[in-house]
């Protein structure tokens, strides 16, 4: 091969972006996150580095790499600099690793099946109901002082006993291998639905992608960051922590209300005498990554919140309850969790529904393989593969579900509702931009009052309370990261199938980081001494939760599903609304999450996003939104140093006693 040839291909290598710098990169880059998340959650109690689905652990370092490393490199040599295929590769092994560290995947696994047994008493019965239908394999053993030493830290002279964590991390890191893979194959089916033929926005991901465009050219900084409007947007949130952070040395000094204070702090803005409050909370980067969003969409998100808490004002009024909401659902009364859950699934089949002609012709490919016409040589994966993995994994994990003690039956309703709301999720934040965003409830919850829990036998209610180690908190699920994996995979050149492998790097690097760092912190500090609600509460409350129903049964709850089927129809008639008539511009997006916690932390910060946006939009036109741009974008960037920088001042000074600046769990 001769110099020319070399440097065609060493050309083409940077533009896909696979070069041995943008991988080792982006591997460093993801045991950083999933070291630093952990640590500071647990360890620092300070900002969450890792809780959402454009996590601070991974857009602040990539920043630091664009602006700081690529201008030194420009600056020595020009042809040193990183080609932005090379900087796209480098941030989705870096969003996709953080989508794995605490509330990600690895502190729930941790918590939940460390918790059976050390938190079980006489007065919370687990040993009546649930202790003999655990199977050894899925819990580490209960004998010996392993899981005290967990919770409580380990004496001195003791060392790890990690003979007791082997057998039952491999198992549940099989299950979630297994459900990585399957929602990889989904994205892959759904590619080109998403990003081709509905041209859905992703919001989240022009930040980054502004970050990489030029990244070669002669330019040190990426277009948006060379004006004074950049710079504007900034420094002044980046002023404002700063100001803050000076409370941390001397109390006297007053603090800015900013985004991050604990609920007790935050305003809120009251209706009438028992009703909600809207809570008046700012946030920035939420402000700024709004202004990047639709504003139908935006208008919805907080349009539906204020009706949900008129709705669930008017519920108190009139003394009518369906019961108390349930954990990771509603934060009104169970109605109202259940209303956006029917809401949630009919966005779902309606998604389904629009996508039928490509699943229809992902099938036909699938099955018909190179004889058929349709061209998938551009997908993450081949669709035969996607397919093909996504029909073994989903029996590969209902099979597991089964060993761990569910029925057939309660499989076949709680696989499909988790994998609706890994779906759900992935489109609200693909189409809506939320930063922050979970389903309006989890499987557990749906699946114990769809079919009752007179209808759930004993085994089967223990496999749904340790499900919660697999199946949580859907929030920072992995899919939503792979969605913009997608979307960013646009921007390289090449064979798109080959970024696969780089995701998948980023996937095992995080995992084989993250999981043993967590428990090794435990046994080092102590895991109940976290005080972080995965390792107080929310290891122990599938238990609880699970056992309470146990204690008193019910049957099918009709009223819930009533709930269900009227957040359904809902949805179904603000959408054929919104596709029937031109001037109907209400995005029925908004009634899938209009009472959960994320929405309602979230909701004046989005209200401020939607009437910047509005106000510019409408009296500037286009051409001022555009210029208006990089003034958000610098919000953003300029709240997430500050939080770095915060961060970094409690890694140092206040151990055990951070700040929460950023994360809205």
């Amino acid at each position: 091969m001769n110099p020319s040839e070399r440097a065609d291909e060493a050309r083409e290598a940077r533009a896909s972006g696979l070069t041995p710098r943008a991988l080792g990169l982006g591997i460093a880059l993801v045991v950083l996150v999933n070291v630093a998340a952990p640590y500071s959650n647990y360890v620092v109690h300070s900002s969450l580095l890792a809780s959402d689905y454009m996590p601070l652990g991974a857009l602040f370092p990539f920043f630091l790499v664009v602006a700081v490393l690529n201008t030194v490199l420009k600056t020595i040599s020009p042809n040193w600099a990183l080609h932005p295929g090379e900087l796209v590769v480098i941030f989705m092994m870096s969003l996709v690793g953080a989508s794995l560290a605490t509330y990600g995947m690895a502190g729930y696994l941790v918590a939940v099946i460390a918790s059976p047994f050390f938190f079980a008493t006489p007065e919370n019965q687990w040993a009546d109901y649930i202790h003999s239908h655990i199977p050894d394999w899925a819990v580490p053993s209960k004998s010996g002082p392993a899981m005290q030493w967990f919770f409580d830290g380990l004496p001195p002279g003791e060392r790890i006993p990690w003979e007791v964590w082997i057998v039952p991390l491999f198992w549940w890191l099989s299950l979630i291998a297994v459900v990585v893979f399957v929602a990889f194959c989904i994205i892959a089916i759904l590619r080109r639905q998403w990003v081709e033929h509905e041209k859905l926005l992703f919001p989240l991901v022009e930040l980054p992608l502004a970050m990489v465009e030029g990244a070669d050219g002669t330019q040190r900084w990426p277009a948006f960051m060379r004006g004074r409007l950049f710079w504007y947007g900034f420094f002044v949130p980046l002023g404002l922590v700063l100001w803050n952070s000076i409370h941390y040395f001397v109390p006297f000094v007053p603090q800015i209300p900013l985004g991050g204070w604990g609920i007790d702090k935050i305003t809120s803005i009251s209706f009438a005498q028992g009703f909600p409050g809207f809570l008046v909370n700012v946030y920035p980067p939420i402000i700024g990554f709004s202004y990047l969003m639709s504003l139908d969409i935006l208008f919805s998100f907080w349009f539906f919140h204020v009706l949900a808490l008129i709705q669930a004002g008017l519920y108190a009024r009139l003394g009518y309850s369906l019961g108390a909401s349930e954990n990771y659902s509603s934060e009104y009364d169970a109605s109202m969790g259940w209303q956006s859950m029917g809401a949630f699934v009919a966005m779902v089949l309606w998604g389904l529904w629009v996508a039928r002609h490509h699943l229809r012709a992902v099938g036909r490919k699938a099955w018909r393989g190179a004889a058929d016409p349709l061209d998938d040589s551009a997908e993450l994966l081949s669709y035969r593969r996607a397919v093909i993995g996504l029909i073994l994994g989903l029996m590969y994990i209902a099979t597991w579900l089964h060993a761990l003690g569910m029925t057939w039956a309660v499989i076949a309703v709680f696989l499909p509702t988790a994998l609706i709301i890994y779906l759900g999720t992935s489109r609200i934040v693909a189409e809506g931009g939320l930063a922050f965003a979970r389903g309006p409830m989890v499987a557990q919850t749906f699946t114990a009052f769809v079919l009752g829990s007179t209808g759930i036998p004993a085994q089967s209610m223990a496999g749904l309370a340790l499900s919660y180690a697999g199946f949580c908190e859907i929030k920072n699920s992995f899919m939503p990261a792979f969605a913009h994996c997608a979307k960013l995979s646009d921007v390289l050149k090449g064979n798109r199938r080959n970024v696969g492998w780089a995701v998948v790097a980023a996937v095992v690097v995080a995992v084989c980081v993250s999981v043993p760092y967590t428990i090794a912190l435990g046994y080092r500090h102590g895991a109940y001494n976290f005080d972080t609600w995965i390792f107080t509460y929310g290891g122990s409350l599938p238990f609880e939760n699970i056992v309470k129903k146990m204690r008193n049964p019910f049957d099918v709850d009709l009223g819930r599903l009533t709930f269900l089927g009227i957040g359904g129809g809902l949805y179904s008639l603000l959408n054929v609304l919104r596709t029937r008539f031109a001037w109907w511009s209400l995005h029925p997006i908004g009634l899938t999450l209009a009472s959960s916690w994320p929405i309602k932390m979230a909701a004046f910060s989005i209200f401020l996003g939607w009437l910047c946006k509005w106000l510019i939009v409408r009296f500037g036109g286009i051409q001022l939104y555009r210029r208006a741009r990089p003034v958000f974008l610098g919000m953003i960037l300029g709240y997430f140093a500050g939080a770095a920088i915060s961060n970094g001042i409690d890694f140092i000074w206040f151990q055990g006693q951070g700040h929460w600046l950023y994360g809205l769990y």
